[in-house]
């Protein structure tokens, strides 16, 4: 498990630890294997093959089976998948006394968003998710109608269940995400961490975290450097993030044909200890979405005490209040982009202050301990 669910289920995992709760974790990896990392953490990792969207399938498969075996030893009173990647066949019929979901975005609303785009823009999974998502519909739909209760990532999120799904408001539950701020935290000196990386220390950094999806609207990005790099020559754009086949080949080609390709810092993936770091050599972080539920990357750069630009789209405006917190634009307006990135690094002291109160927003409403609480809250009342 990856990403945003990935991170979602070890932040969990681990406060629900200190809670006294026991976990059993089934995720795909490299290789099979099962971990009991201590007495009350168990980890069942299952293979899965690389090939796009059909290991989603696979692994249910593999899920359904690894768990009847569960069933046999131990006695479960909570099942707690992730949607949209969890489809219904992945948990048995009738596994454990109740069962939770938390929805991170809906298949609909994937397909919906990135209808616009051109075909040559979408990746091989972004395609099938367009072309058959009656069939991945299918399958999330059963389990969200299993489910006693739902927690949704973000009002937004709530929306696209009931209005797209017809999910009843009762059932559903707002949490938004956490951040860990003891690792996401602010750095009082940038040019020695941005040394550390190897990035020159008088470099301006704008950085950007995510997968290149063409959802993450990154061509957008790459269309409001030139504004950028010609105020400041040495503003450096560092978009973090694998992509699957030609992605980065895709977006490389559009900066050269827009002058700005050495002026970008493609680093691929980014292992998550180092990730920490990134956000801190950060003078700006910007984030071109067009469709997002609640994003880990926004709120990791929030953590870090950074002046955020990003998108007015779904759950986004739901922590960040333009002006104060962060800069909100539309997406697809590179000009927007570039005249809220200029304005950041045009007047330091106000994106200082900025920034600090985006750490004040993650301290006093994500702190992971604080989700936690909410959805252990939602466990009791699925069990009663």
């Amino acid at each position: 498990m990856s990403g945003g669910t990935g991170s979602y289920v070890y932040y969990l995992s681990n406060e629900l630890l200190k809670n006294g709760y026991k976990i059993y974790v089934v995720t795909g990896s490299n290789q099979a294997q099962d971990i009991q990392v201590n007495p009350n953490l168990n980890v069942s990792f299952l293979k899965i093959p690389r090939t796009p969207i059909i290991k989603s399938f696979m692994i249910a498969a593999t899920s359904n089976r690894k768990l009847q075996s569960v069933r046999n030893t131990a006695n479960v009173d909570i099942t707690h998948p992730q949607l949209p990647l969890t489809p219904n066949f992945a948990v048995p019929p009738n596994f454990g006394k109740t069962l939770v979901c938390t929805v991170h975005s809906t298949w609909k609303g994937e397909a919906k968003a990135i209808g616009g785009e051109p075909y040559s823009r979408l990746n091989a999974n972004e395609k099938f998710l367009v072309s058959f998502n009656w069939f991945l519909r299918f399958f999330e739909e059963g389990m969200l109608r299993r489910a006693r209760k739902i927690i949704a990532v973000s009002h937004f999120t709530k929306w696209e269940l009931t209005n797209y799904y017809k999910i009843p408001p009762s059932k559903i539950q707002v949490i938004h995400n956490g951040v860990d701020i003891n690792k996401f935290k602010p750095v009082t000196d940038k040019r020695k961490v941005k040394a550390e990386l190897g990035l020159d220390p008088d470099d301006l950094a704008i950085v950007s975290v995510g997968r290149l999806y063409a959802r993450k609207g990154l061509f957008t990005l790459i269309e409001s450097m030139p504004a950028v790099t010609k105020r400041f020559p040495k503003a450096k754009f560092i978009i973090s993030g694998k992509g699957q086949s030609d992605e980065m080949h895709k977006l490389i080609v559009h900066a050269e044909k827009l002058g700005v390709n050495s002026n970008i810092v493609f680093t691929g993936y980014y292992p998550d200890a180092k990730l920490p770091k990134l956000y801190q050599a950060a003078d700006v972080f910007a984030f071109s979405t067009f469709y997002e539920h609640h994003p880990f990357a926004v709120l990791e750069a929030l953590s870090t005490g950074l002046p955020v630009v990003t998108t007015n789209v779904g759950g986004i405006p739901e922590t960040i209040d333009s002006g104060k917190n962060g800069l909100l634009v539309e997406p697809f307006s590179p000009k927007q982009f570039s005249k809220s990135i200029l304005y950041l690094l045009e007047h330091p002291d106000e994106a200082k202050e900025i920034g600090a109160k985006a750490r004040i927003t993650i301290e006093q409403k994500l702190d992971w301990r604080i989700v936690v609480k909410d959805a252990m809250k939602v466990y009791d009342e699925s069990l009663r």
